[in-house]
């Protein structure tokens, strides 16, 4: 099949052949997606962690055909559902108020130009990746302002000490996008130190992580958010993302609205998808499973004498490829065993990963091992890979210790590349 790109904006992301092209999928249902040609793929990418029940749940897919009908309200305007969504975010979240978006990047840029408008201050500091949109684009040099005035720390907590020590009273907030795969707790307490000691707005952009690590934001407990912005897991699949907090620090989104603000098949997969979430039932199968298959991973990757790490838990956890040579022929053989991988990126299983999958899974990626018998012994994976795989995954750098030249040093390679 021929993909036409001239109609696209942008080619977007999404699971590609060795020609770049597309893969084409025709049907999903639990853990596996099957492609055009009548293959079988089990889904690590899971719409790029979004679909956390799995493909087709009953559940939610009874609620949006309800919907689908009319039977649960309209677009015209408000539902009882609306409400039931919207409360049921607060209470698994916290805050104040809360919005909905389409989005998670039109929901984190509101939240930066609501809170900045709120404070009065011109600058924004930021770590970590919040979606395709030019506010987010690098500055010239690094560490300081962009033409939005956003200046990236990129995780680098002693950056961001002397940004919050030098631009004080310039700055509106702090935006970060928490990693777990890559940062440890004690990143977490000093940044909460740095925040508290300077009493600057933070905001958490949870759109990346969603709610797969519980029932509520996974900086809970580690971060104190006067705003949050989460997306990923939220109503399965179905496009929908939530901003919530601080009434003050929101106050210039209390008129936003938009064309499809109501529509109820979104809001009805966001109501069964919560209502589930709630329980922490599927985050915990996701994690129990996801950690079975990293374990067998890990095992057979060193019984192979394969220099690939994985970083992260069952939750969420990434490949750590020693080379580019091995990256290749590793994604090569995954695709070959029908293991759909977000490629260099975040694995995500779904809560439909049950027993018959992670058997077939820890077999399939046995085989892939087999695949890669040539790079036994290749050598060990170092730095600059477990540098570059966190950067992939979190545009920024893992906890590590190093100085103001490394730190220097690091960001530059990165951004040339």
């Amino acid at each position: 099949m021929t993909q036409n790109f001239a109609t696209l904006a942008e080619i977007p992301t999404c699971p590609r052949n060795a020609e770049g092209n597309p893969r084409v999928f025709v049907s999903a249902s639990g853990a596996y997606v099957t492609d055009d040609a009548g293959k079988r793929w089990i889904d690590f990418d899971n719409t790029r962690g979004s679909v956390l029940l799995g493909h087709g749940d009953p559940e939610v897919a009874e609620a949006v055909g309800r919907a689908a009908t009319g039977a649960l309200g309209t677009a015209t305007g408000w539902s009882p559902l609306l409400d039931t969504v919207t409360s049921r975010l607060l209470e698994l979240c916290g805050g104040e108020v809360v919005g909905l978006f389409r989005t998670g990047t039109s929901a984190v840029r509101a939240a930066v130009l609501a809170v900045r408008e709120a404070v009065g201050a011109p600058l924004v500091l930021s770590s970590g990746y919040h979606g395709y949109d030019p506010m987010w684009y690098p500055a010239k040099a690094p560490f300081e302002p962009n033409a939005d005035g956003i200046v990236d720390f990129f995780f680098d907590l002693d950056v961001l000490a002397g940004l919050l020590r030098d631009h004080r009273e310039r700055v509106a907030a702090v935006v970060v996008s928490p990693d777990h795969m890559h940062l440890s707790p004690r990143w977490y307490e000093r940044a909460r130190a740095l925040l508290a000691e300077a009493a600057v707005p933070l905001i958490v952009d949870e759109v990346k992580v969603g709610l797969r690590y519980g029932p509520g934001l996974s900086t809970a407990g580690l971060l104190h958010a006067d705003v949050w912005v989460t997306a990923k897991g939220v109503a399965n699949g179905f496009p929908t993302a939530a901003v919530g907090g601080s009434r003050t620090l929101l106050k210039p989104l209390r008129e936003v609205s938009y064309t499809s603000f109501f529509e109820p098949t979104v809001l009805a997969a966001a109501e069964r998808t919560l209502a589930r979430v709630a329980t922490g039932e599927p985050q915990r199968t996701v994690r129990e499973t996801g950690d079975l298959f990293v374990e067998h991973a890990r095992s057979a990757l060193a019984a192979a004498s394969l220099p690939l790490e994985v970083a992260g838990n069952g939750t969420f956890f990434q490949f750590v490829p020693a080379s580019r040579e091995v990256k290749k022929a590793f994604y090569k053989a995954t695709e070959e065993e029908g293991l759909l991988f977000y490629r260099n990126d975040n694995q995500a299983v779904s809560a439909a990963f049950g027993p018959d999958v992670l058997d077939d899974a820890r077999e399939r990626f046995s085989r892939v091992c087999d695949r890669l018998a040539p790079f036994a012994d290749a050598g060990p994976v170092g730095e600059e890979a477990r540098y570059q795989a966190a950067w992939s995954v979190m545009d920024g750098l893992r906890e590590a210790e190093r100085d103001a030249r490394e730190t220097r040093e690091w960001v530059d390679r990165f951004l040339d590349d």
